[in-house]
């Protein structure tokens, strides 16, 4: 829950006019910020060209303000050009990172409207002027009641969200998968765009973004975007995807497992092949702590029998990965010698000594795969490679075994 440290006090819509300079033409509530204030610190929230489309936030006399100048170039306005920026206002010691996504939306948003209307330079005419002011305070109500809004123009919806734990940038690959946590169920069906719309029924944890991307029918660039929003919405979780070849350690976290009844009760509730056959907590333990001596899941499988102790070996290693008490393994192949896959004498490493770019392809003509001048940075995971040439992990471990110059590490 936000405190009222957290709060938008205030929106504003600044403008630079052609004849009366910058100004404040909107603002909900009214008068908070006043003229005196505005001359004060209009130059820094109407900048120079330079700054355009990128975020500003200055705190002075006991306000923070945060913006995202923006300027369209048009010759049907005064100057050619018409500048603006909608300002959020916050106490003085808010972080306002979080805010920065709903700004930036709001700002393409209103420059949508600002294209197709002139909602924002004709603010001398009273229905546009009255929108405005509506539609700001609708942004500010219930930003600061639910953190959620959602903006609709005809059948488009625009989602405005904070990101209440917002982390360092979240790089969503092809080759990762994805869960929905029980948050994400709190939203209703109206508050999902159209892309989350597409991609949900796809999402099982063990399905990749490839793989939900081709399902859904959705480019894999919209769906990595999708992705990442709702990671940073706290509502999913990237995990690795599912494999009976992966290796799995215990983290330190696994003691709790141990200690805490609730986390107990969830681990039967998830881990259990069904609800009326439930596995112990003493087993799934067991199972997780196992993991430490390099086997494979599947290995696991076969020396301790999940099935027979009423354990779905697929959920319980989703369940450990969610609750953070496992991790899984990255495996990476690294090519050891020169001249591996052609008769000449060129050097497989470049002259500083580090490996060229991984040079692999999937010969399309041929029913199996085939890989031409291989070389294996290091750098590049089982996931990876398998993703990019098509094929899957067991392929490619028979393809390395049979290469005795090519070693893998795990990591």
């Amino acid at each position: 829950d936000y405190d009222k440290e957290n709060l938008i006090k205030c929106i504003i819509l600044c403008e630079f006019h052609a004849t009366a300079g910058p100004r404040i033409s909107a603002q909900v509530p009214e008068n908070y910020i006043n003229k005196e204030l505005f001359d004060i610190f209009h130059r820094y929230v109407i900048p120079k060209v330079q700054l355009q489309r990128s975020f500003v936030s200055v705190s002075l006399f006991g306000k923070k303000i945060l913006g995202y100048p923006v300027k369209i170039d048009d010759k049907q306005y005064a100057r050619n050009a018409f500048y603006f920026n909608i300002c959020f206002v916050f106490h003085p010691t808010t972080r306002t990172i979080g805010f920065e996504p709903v700004v930036r939306k709001l700002t393409e948003y209103l420059l949508s409207l600002e294209l197709s209307s002139k909602l924002l330079s004709q603010q001398n005419n009273e229905k546009k002027s009255e929108y405005l002011r509506e539609l700001l305070t609708k942004v500010r109500n219930d930003i600061n009641r639910n953190q959620v809004c959602l903006l609709q123009d005809d059948s488009t919806i625009v989602p405005l969200c904070v990101t209440r734990n917002y982390r360092e940038p979240i790089v969503v690959k092809p080759y990762d998968a994805l869960v929905l946590t029980e948050e994400f169920y709190k939203y209703v069906r109206a508050q999902w765009d159209l892309t989350t719309s597409r991609i949900v029924p796809y999402v099982d944890g063990f399905s990749h973004v490839s793989r939900i991307a081709a399902a859904a029918d959705v480019a894999i660039e919209l769906v990595q975007e999708c992705v990442k929003h709702l990671v940073l919405l706290g509502v999913a979780i990237i995990v690795p995807v599912f494999q009976y070849s992966n290796v799995y350690r215990p983290t330190p976290k696994l003691s709790q497992l141990a200690k805490c009844p609730a986390l107990q009760q969830k681990a039967i509730q998830k881990c259990s092949k069904s609800i009326i056959k439930q596995a112990k907590v003493r087993d799934i333990f067991r199972m997780f702590a196992q993991m430490a001596h390099g086997a494979t899941l599947g290995e696991l499988c076969v020396r301790f029998n999940p099935l027979a102790m009423n354990i779905n070996e697929k959920n319980t290693v989703l369940f450990g990965l969610m609750e953070g008490l496992i991790r899984r393994v990255d495996k990476y192949p690294i090519t050891v010698s020169k001249n591996l896959f052609t008769d000449s004498d060129e050097d497989l490493t470049s002259g500083n000594g580090c490996s060229k770019a991984l040079l692999y392809e999937k010969n399309k003509t041929l029913n199996n795969s085939k890989f031409v001048k291989t070389i294996y940075s290091g750098q590049d995971s089982f996931d990876e490679i398998c993703c990019t040439v098509g094929l899957s992990c067991q392929q490619l471990e028979e393809h390395l075994s049979r290469d005795k110059n090519v070693i893998v590490l795990l990591k």
